[in-house]
């Protein structure tokens, strides 16, 4: 069912120095043409569901990081926008230090009831307004370790592409300004001009999760360097069966200590990081090689294959013949071959 459009929708696209151009121009697009192409594909008059601004702080233009300059529409002071979209964002302390007016707009705009929605690491800048603490969020998956450094009050669900807590909508990745884009109209809009859109923009909106494109590192500047040698031998020695007993030991401390200074300093348990590892080397090898789960299985340190098969799934969110059919070397050079 097509919801009632009673009014048209404000939409500002923050234009930040040194942003990802794509996060900019991307909403900008979707949202200037929702209802525009598909009606046009079929011979009817055009609906403008959406007004959309690119601001910036002070009206004037910005620079994008590949040197792509955009000119706004107006300046933040001049726009009173019902959804916000934050773009992704490459030098964060930078970002955040010339954009204190830009986060005290976005805590305004809030407080009168606009949607604040971030692309990518957008949700770094959206984070320093203090919005975010004790809600649930994203961000891309590169950006995890970072994000929880500056903002551990926040609720970050890295695997998850698009999270959305009390009117704040993040999503993760700089492609997923079409994933988030289409949300927020299914949300205003309903399902069927969301469908429309999907079809129109060829979108697949059957992709709900990062885990799969993640790779797994392991923080190494929290300081502790006791923490970070057994990190090292763990991810050196990834194949061999751990005594974390006696890993503790060695260190000079019990099992039970060892775990909270090594998940204090890396977020995750020993065992959990070791599992990672052990994913994530799995996943190389399903990537460039033909050998079989149960081969792969061993080579990582798993006698049980179904317990490690269940491991990866519940780490990637596909299961290891999923995993080789997308990101296999065969894989991408025929789904990319010509013709």
């Amino acid at each position: 069912m097509v919801k009632p459009v009673t009014r048209q929708y404000t939409v500002a696209v923050l234009g930040l120095q040194d942003a990802v151009a794509t996060t900019i121009i991307g909403p900008q697009d979707v949202f200037s043409m929702t209802g525009v192409l598909y009606e046009m594909t079929r011979g009817q008059e055009p609906k403008h569901y959406f007004s959309v601004q690119v601001v910036t702080a002070d009206g004037l233009p910005v620079t994008c990081y590949n040197n792509l300059v955009l000119t706004p529409h107006c300046s933040i002071k001049e726009c009173q926008p019902d959804i916000v979209f934050v773009p992704g964002i490459l030098h964060v302390d930078e970002t955040l230090q010339r954009n204190r007016a830009v986060i005290e707009w976005l805590k305004e705009q809030y407080n009168r009831g606009s949607i604040l929605t971030t692309i990518c690491s957008g949700s770094l800048l959206l984070a320093a307004t203090g919005l975010l603490d004790g809600k649930t969020a994203t961000t891309h998956w590169a950006m995890v370790n970072e994000f929880h450094k500056r903002y551990p009050d926040v609720l970050l669900k890295p695997d998850e592409l698009i999270t959305e807590d009390s009117g704040l909508i993040c999503s993760g990745g700089y492609n997923s300004f079409l994933d988030v884009s289409i949300y927020v109209i299914k949300k205003l809009l309903g399902s069927r001009v969301a469908l429309q859109c999907s079809k129109i923009f060829l979108h697949d909106n059957g992709c709900c999760s990062q885990a799969p494109y993640s790779i797994f590192t392991g923080p190494q500047d929290h300081g502790d360097k006791q923490i970070l040698s057994i990190q090292q031998t763990l991810e050196k020695e990834y194949a061999k069966n751990f005594d974390f007993n006696a890993l503790a030991k060695e260190y000079g401390m019990g099992r039970r200590t060892l775990e909270r200074h090594f998940k204090r300093a890396t977020g995750a348990t020993p065992l959990v990081y070791l599992q990672q590892i052990r994913v994530e080397h799995a996943k190389q090898l399903l990537e460039t090689g033909k050998e079989s789960f149960d081969e792969i299985s061993y080579r990582v340190g798993y006698m049980d294959n179904s317990f490690f098969r269940k491991l990866f799934i519940k780490y990637t969110s596909l299961r290891p013949r999923e995993y080789r059919a997308r990101f296999s070397n065969s894989s991408f050079r025929k789904k990319n071959a010509p013709s």
